[in-house]
């Protein structure tokens, strides 16, 4: 696996192999911000600094078809056979950058 970083004014992008992986930045306000992407540039994971998480799922064809936040507030897309309100068990963000 080769990591890499690339920054973007105020945003540090993480390619894995070439592929964007994850981003971190860090407002004027000193806020941080964590964004997990899938190898299709889905974001699939976000945190900030406060505390609030969010995840997303998406099918084959990248629709969106799945989220849950920190807040506990989930969504299943209409689209999604397994909308039927099926537990996720989420593990806490890690945001490795060591190569």
């Amino acid at each position: 696996m080769k990591l890499t970083k690339k920054t973007m004014g105020n945003e540090d992008v993480y390619f894995e192999n070439g592929v964007k992986k994850y981003t971190h930045s860090i407002d004027g306000d000193g806020y941080e911000y964590w964004k997990e992407y899938d190898k299709n540039n889905n974001q699939i994971h976000y945190k900030n600094s406060d505390g609030y998480e969010s995840w997303r799922e998406y099918d084959k064809n990248n629709n969106e078809i799945h989220s849950k936040d920190s807040d506990g507030d989930e969504y299943w897309s209409d689209d999604n056979p397994k909308n039927i309100g099926v537990e996720v068990d989420i593990e806490p963000f890690t945001f490795n950058t060591e190569k």
